[in-house]
């Protein structure tokens, strides 16, 4: 697979230190940034199906 799905979100590192411990993450800022990509994915020109793919992949995150 080559161009932009290859070096999506996917391959971006996890958070954390050397030791891999994560890093502690403001909850607050954490949801307010889901919302955000929520409501950009409901104004995108997308059909239906992409925009559920796009949900989905955001709740794999929220979840994740």
């Amino acid at each position: 697979m080559s161009g932009p799905r290859r070096t999506g979100i996917a391959n971006l590192p996890l958070p954390g230190g050397k030791d891999s411990i994560p890093y502690p993450v403001d909850r607050k800022t954490y949801d307010q940034s889901i919302e955000l990509l929520s409501k950009a994915i409901n104004k995108t020109k997308l059909g239906l199906s992409e925009k559920q793919k796009a949900f989905q992949r955001l709740n794999r995150m929220r979840l994740g």
